[in-house]
Order: structure tokens, then C-alpha cells, then sequence
């Protein structure tokens, strides 16, 4: 039976012209639409220029200004840096000129306006310094014969941050705004799962009645339409991908492979969302959680950038743990980490999150499904 139920889900799926406008259709006439919008924004990002930043100096530190000065001069320059006092800075940095300011100290501190490409390089750069410098320190004062290998790594450090300058990822903002569509997209997966739970249900139609009655476990339905639903959304996800990639001309980094991780778990969690809804008490009727559907999908979508960049920037510094349950905050995030970072590390993590609240998603609507009991059929 479940191979039965399986085939049936795929070929009421293409049927729906409602599933393959919003989990298709939609999705690639928005990106075309935007490329179209945009042009062709991709040329204008082949070479990074140097970062301008402010510097703030709150006290004399001269290991970091010895770096800085380093990574400052000769024709692969990773910044560009200028002297400021606090309030000139705060003004440049608002007014765009810079990119960030670092404040040095005996610690030092880095601000920056909203989350970018060199806004990257800026964090990347002053995360691995305060790293290395507490290892020279602890180093020094436990082994003092270990400084010289441990400045050497400084360098080697200095060096890494050096090529991140030159990364090959696309480092257009506008990128952003196609990471979000693919959050949308696999989140619109979400009116499949709604419409097989809701004809899973006995008192919403005469479909739900005749399974509610029917010898096969309730289970194995789920579990064979949720196959079918994700199978069926992830080669939509592909082909919508690879539209994008190779007849839009969207660069999407080197990192391609790992893209079709995010668009599975995307998807798989995008059905589950669905899933969820569909097995609420409320809405009852179709129209009223497709309603849902539609209203929660897009607000995750927008607090994820889909309209404007900088909303998720500012979930992130006051109130991260939206963005770490956000399921397209999770998925924009991971795209970016695949173009800018050179380690998988802030991949992996997004990857992990964004499976867990799937599992927890099915878990919660399953729960929710077994505890229907009817008075009569």
C-alpha cells in the first residue's frame, strides 16, 4: 500500500495546478523578473576592492597596528583604512563611506552597519587576530619558547585573511534577494503538506472518511506522502535552481553541489511547515489554512530579505534566536555561507538547525494527527 499511496501523491501533485504555480511557476517568474530588474549585476563583482574602514583609537595597541599596517599596503590590500575620531566615524559609517570601524584597544571591537560581503571580511579578519593574539598570550605566559612559532602563525593568519579579499563567491548584495526566493520556494512547499493532511482528515471530506476507515496504518500514509510531496518539490527546487544558474546566468559561487543539500532539507522542511498547518484545530476549512499558509510563509520569507536587505541583519543583533528558528533565515543563510566563507562550519550548522525543526515539525503534526478521534463517519 504504500508504493499505492506514493504514485497516487506524485500524480494528484501534477495535477494540482495550484501546487505547481506556487511551488514552480511563481517562484522562477520571480526571479526572471528580478534579473530583469537587476541586470546584469554580476560583471561588476569579477574583483573586491580593499574595504575601506574607520579607525577609532581608544588606546595605544601596537601588535594590532603592526598588523594592520601589514595587511594595509601594496596592491593586494585587504583594507583601507583611516584614522577618525568616534563621531566622524559613527557619520562615515552611516553616511556608507566605510564599512565598518574598529575600535582598538587594549581589546578591539568592530562595528559594522549591516550584514555584507565586506562587512565579512572585516569580522573574518578581526575574528582570527583577537583568536591568534590569545593564543601568543597564553603562550607567553606558559611557554615563552613557543612565541616564535606561534608569531608565525600570526602571519599565516594575516595571509588567510588576505585571500578572502579574493574569493571567488559572488559578493553582490543583490545576491541576497535570490537566496531569498529559494527560502520562499521551498517554504511554498509547505501547500502540499497542507493538502495532504487536510485529506487525511475524516471530517473534511468524503476522501478523508473512506482513510479514515481504510486497514492501511495512518502512518504509512503520512510517510508515503511525504516521500512523494518532498521528492516531487526537490527536482522542482532543481530545475528552478539550475534555471537560474545556467539560463539566468546567476553566480552562485563555486560551491554547487552543496546547494542541492540546502534545496532537500529546504524542501523536506518547507512540507513539514505545511504538514503542521494542515493539522491544526483551527483554521478548519481549506481556504482558511491556505490563508495561513500563504500569510506565514511570506512573513519568513521577508524577515529572511525577500523584500529589502538589512531585515535579517537586525533580527541577528536583536533578537538572533528568530533567525536560528526561521526556516528562510536558516536557508539564505546557508547559500551565504557557501559563497563568502571558505570553511563549511556556518554551512553545516544552518544545515543542522533547519533539519531538527523539520524532524520537530513531523514529530509535533503526527502527535497532532493521532489524537483525532471522530464520533462517527
Amino acid at each position: 500500500m504504500f508504493f499505492h499511496y506514493f504514485k497516487y501523491t506524485i500524480k494528484t501533485m501534477l495535477r494540482s495546478k495550484d501546487t505547481m504555480f506556487w511551488s514552480f511557476i511563481f517562484p522562477v517568474a520571480l526571479a526572471t523578473f528580478m534579473f530583469a530588474s537587476f541586470g546584469n549585476i554580476y560583471e561588476t563583482t569579477e574583483k573586491t576592492n580593499p574595504v575601506p574602514v574607520a579607525i577609532v583609537e581608544e588606546e595605544t595597541n601596537e601588535a594590532f597596528t603592526t598588523v594592520l599596517d601589514s595587511i594595509s599596503e601594496g596592491d593586494d590590500k585587504l583594507l583601507i583604512p583611516t584614522s577618525m575620531k568616534e563621531k566622524e566615524a559613527t557619520k562615515a559609517l552611516k553616511d556608507e563611506t566605510v564599512d565598518g570601524i574598529i575600535y582598538v584597544g587594549t581589546k578591539v571591537k568592530l562595528v559594522i552597519r549591516e550584514e555584507s560581503s565586506n562587512a565579512t571580511i572585516l569580522s573574518m579578519f578581526l575574528d582570527r587576530y583577537v583568536q591568534t593574539e590569545e593564543t601568543i598570550t597564553s603562550i607567553m605566559k606558559n611557554n615563552p619558547a613557543g612565541v616564535p612559532a606561534a608569531l608565525e602563525a600570526l602571519n599565516e593568519e594575516i595571509s588567510s585573511c588576505s585571500e578572502a579579499n579574493k574569493c571567488n563567491g559572488n559578493q553582490d548584495n543583490l545576491i541576497t534577494y535570490f537566496y531569498a526566493v529559494f527560502a520562499m520556494s521551498c517554504l511554498f512547499a509547505a501547500f502540499n503538506g497542507v493538502d495532504r493532511i487536510f485529506h487525511l482528515q475524516a471530517n473534511q471530506g468524503s476522501l478523508g472518511q473512506r482513510r479514515g476507515v481504510a486497514p492501511t496504518h495512518k502512518s504509512i500514509i503520512i510517510l508515503a506522502e511525504f516521500i512523494a510531496s518532498h521528492l516531487l518539490q526537490f527536482v522542482i527546487e532543481i530545475i528552478t535552481f539550475l534555471y537560474m544558474w545556467k539560463v539566468l546566468g546567476i553566480n552562485f559561487g563555486e560551491k554547487i553541489l552543496p546547494v542541492f543539500l540546502i534545496l532537500y532539507v529546504g524542501s523536506a522542511c518547507g512540507i513539514a511547515l505545511g504538514m503542521l498547518i494542515g493539522a491544526l484545530p483551527k483554521p478548519t476549512s481549506a481556504a482558511g489554512k491556505i490563508g495561513l499558509t500563504v500569510s506565514f510563509t511570506m512573513t519568513l520569507s521577508v524577515m529572511a530579505d525577500l523584500c529589502a536587505p538589512g531585515i535579517k541583519y537586525f533580527i541577528e543583533h536583536n533578537i538572533p534566536i528568530i533567525n536560528r528558528i526561521n526556516p528562510a533565515a536558516l536557508i539564505t543563510d546557508a547559500f551565504y555561507s557557501l559563497n563568502i566563507y571558505d570553511t563549511y562550519t556556518r554551512f553545516f550548522q544552518n544545515m543542522a538547525y533547519l533539519s531538527v525543526i523539520t524532524i520537530l515539525l513531523c514529530v509535533i503534526s503526527y502527535i497532532m494527527l493521532r489524537r483525532n478521534r471522530y464520533a462517527s463517519l
